[in-house]
């Protein structure tokens, strides 16, 4: 049976997880371990913020791991496409928010919707009992696909990094 850190695999994809090790090489700009995949996108490409936040959360929740970040690896190819991931482990009402961003070139192709289903699919394998994704009003793209995977809106907040975002929930069992 695969562990929580191994890769998720789904139809066309891999979600490989980005090792405490590969994302502190990353962040000093050190050569990267290697992980099975290319990366001819930059995959990572405006992402840096979070790429620090999750090394510094490492730092103080190492168990969080298999939780965080995730390459989108085109299986076909081997080429890394997006990154996904959760905020952290889930919470105590067995509550995980994703993230995720697919690479321009990749956008339209089903590849976001197939990795956060991927995801989700494992969350509830590991227990969480509550899905949320927080996205902008005018994402539509991405509002579309929670509202097509049956989530519905909860809340709205303003993000520091983000600004306003519409909060849109739904339990693990359905869908």
């Amino acid at each position: 049976m695969p562990g929580p850190a191994d890769p998720i695999r789904t139809e066309r994809l891999d979600l490989v997880l980005l090792t405490a090790a590969w994302l502190r090489a990353y962040v000093a700009g050190e050569s990267l371990p290697a992980l099975g995949f290319t990366d001819p996108d930059d995959f990572l490409a405006g992402s840096e913020s979070s790429v620090h936040l999750r090394v510094e959360q490492l730092l103080h929740a190492p168990s969080d791991e298999p939780w965080l970040l995730r390459a989108i690896v085109l299986r076909a190819t081997g080429a890394a496409i997006g990154r996904v991931n959760f905020h952290a482990p889930p919470d105590e009402r067995g509550m995980v928010e994703i993230g995720y961003q697919v690479c321009p070139a990749y956008r339209r192709s089903g590849y976001a919707a197939e990795a956060v289903r991927g995801m989700w699919a494992w969350a509830a394998r590991q227990g969480a009992l509550m899905l949320r994704v927080s996205v902008a009003p005018d994402n539509t793209a991405s509002l579309a696909l929670a509202r097509r995977a049956g989530f519905v809106q909860v809340d709205q907040q303003i993000d520091d990094v983000d600004g306003l975002e519409l909060v849109l929930e739904r339990p693990t069992g359905i869908g």
